[in-house]
C-alpha cells in the first residue's frame, strides 16, 4: 500500500517510466473484494461494477495526464422506503499527476493560510517515485458521483400539510407497499 493510500481503495498502479510516448490504453476492473471494500467505505449496499477505460500519456515534461471513463453500478438504500436502488454511473475522468518536486506541484500551505482555488481548474496531484496509484482517485470520483438522496422511480415523499395530523411512520410505509392502482 502506498503512502496516503486509503486501506479500502483498490491499488491500481501505473509505472511512469514505462509509459510510451504515444500513451498507454488501460482497462481496470475491480474484483469482488475491492467492490465490497468500496461499498463499505461509502456505507452503501453494494458496488456491482467498478471499471475504468483510460488513456495515460506524458504531460508537461515529467507529468502524466489520464483521461477516460469510469463505469460503476451501485446499490444504495432508497431514502424513503430503504429498498435497494441501483445507480448506473458513467463519469468522465481527467486527472493530472506530477512528481512531488515538480514546479507544477501545489505549493505547501500552512494550516492557517488560505489558498484560492478555481473550481474549474483541474487539480494536479503529486506522486513519489515511479508509480502512480490510480485506485484512490477513481474511488473518490465514484464518491462524488453517488446520488446523495437515491429514490426508486415511483417513490415520492409527501410532507404533512399544515393543520393535518402527521401519520405514523408505519402507516406511511404500509401505503408505500400497497400495489399501485392504474
Amino acid at each position: 500500500m502506498s503512502e496516503g493510500q486509503a486501506p479500502d481503495a483498490p491499488v491500481f498502479a501505473l509505472v511512469v517510466s514505462r509509459l510510451p510516448q504515444d500513451g498507454l490504453r488501460i482497462r481496470f476492473e475491480a474484483d469482488e473484494a475491492q467492490r465490497r471494500a468500496i461499498a463499505a467505505r461509502f456505507g452503501i449496499l453494494g458496488v456491482e461494477r467498478f471499471e475504468a477505460e483510460l488513456l495515460a500519456r506524458r504531460w508537461q515534461d515529467d507529468g502524466v495526464a489520464v483521461d477516460g471513463t469510469l463505469f460503476a453500478a451501485t446499490l444504495q438504500p432508497d431514502v424513503v422506503t430503504l429498498d435497494p436502488v441501483r445507480q448506473d454511473i458513467e463519469e468522465e475522468v481527467t486527472l493530472f499527476f506530477v512528481p512531488e518536486h515538480s514546479r507544477l506541484a501545489r505549493p505547501a500551505v500552512a494550516e492557517d493560510d488560505a489558498i484560492d482555488l478555481d473550481p474549474g481548474d483541474e487539480a494536479i496531484e503529486t506522486f513519489r517515485g515511479d508509480r502512480i496509484d490510480l485506485g484512490e482517485p477513481l474511488v473518490q470520483l465514484l464518491g462524488v458521483a453517488l446520488d446523495p438522496y437515491p429514490r426508486g422511480e415511483d417513490v415520492s415523499f409527501e410532507a404533512v400539510r399544515e393543520g393535518e395530523r402527521e401519520p405514523s411512520p408505519f402507516a406511511v410505509l404500509a401505503r408505500l407497499r400497497e400495489p399501485k392502482k392504474d
